[in-house]
């Protein structure tokens, strides 16, 4: 299973990159649609106000993953038009664009996963 995780294999596989990109723009489209839906909403009490809260934040945080797959999906589809991965590795690692997506990732996820935490609470 390890040549199913490598990059090589996922930047080459136009199966996984459509995939992703289909996901990316579903996530990026629900999330925007509950997001403006919970914006507009009324709330009466404080149990509804935190509530929604909560739900925005939700939201969000699985927005910007949205915006991150499609990132990367176009990322990989310009790497792989190049067709010089390899050769690209070591800049692309190190640009400011590679680390910009990866708080973007690093947030999302994190966020999310924090809002879900205290949810439970």
């Amino acid at each position: 299973f390890d040549e199913l995780s490598s990059s090589d294999f996922l930047i080459r596989s136009k199966f996984v990159v459509s995939i992703t990109g289909l996901l990316a723009v579903l996530i990026i489209f629900m999330n925007s649609t509950q997001l403006w839906k919970c914006c507009a909403m009324q709330c009466s009490t404080n149990i509804k106000r935190t509530e929604r809260y909560y739900l925005l934040n939700v939201f969000l945080h699985d927005l910007l993953m949205g915006i991150y797959l499609i990132s990367i999906v176009i990322a990989a589809v310009v790497i792989r038009l190049k067709g010089k991965y390899c050769l690209l590795e070591r800049a692309w690692r190190s640009s400011w664009i590679c680390s910009a997506f990866g708080v973007v990732f690093s947030s999302s996820a994190h966020g999310s996963l924090l809002t879900i935490a205290l949810m439970s609470i």
